[in-house]
């Protein structure tokens, strides 16, 4: 078993040895867990969010990103055709135009537009709604 898997499968050893040295023990730890996931991941080097890599695919995603403004839809595209730009000539931003954890998430654009339409179509299953037939929702989806 490689020492990854060993640290990743036993949180509480880790919380225990390391537990005095941060403020707020398991939620500290959580939020650096998730903080070196984000960093592995290298989006951020090419200036992208969490919200840009959705899979717009996802009927939800889909119909949120028709709902959002033009300015924030401009803004989006703009750092996917960056992104992919950067990718072709196998480069990355420079470091200082990165983007932070702590950025990615107090811009997380799409949430509540994909809350309100996850809303939205759960009332519409409460009501049972018959002028929406099985083929309306894709599969996978919320029903």
């Amino acid at each position: 078993m490689s020492r990854i898997s060993a640290i990743l499968k036993s949180p509480a050893s880790l919380i225990k040895r390391y537990g005095s040295q941060a403020q707020g023990g398991q939620k500290n730890w959580k939020f650096a867990l998730k903080k070196f996931v984000f960093n592995c991941s290298q989006y951020n080097r090419y200036g992208l969010y969490s919200d840009d890599i959705k899979d717009y695919d996802n009927s939800v995603i889909e119909e949120a990103l028709r709902r959002l403004p033009k300015d924030v839809l401009d803004a989006r595209n703009f750092r996917l055709v960056r992104a992919a730009q950067l990718d072709f000539l196998k480069t990355y931003l420079p470091e200082e135009k990165w983007i932070s954890y702590e950025q990615d998430l107090e811009y997380r654009y799409l949430q509540p537009y994909i809350d309100e339409i996850v809303a939205e179509r759960m009332e519409i299953n409460e009501f049972g709604c018959s002028n929406y037939s099985e083929y309306d929702w894709p599969k996978g989806e919320l029903k």
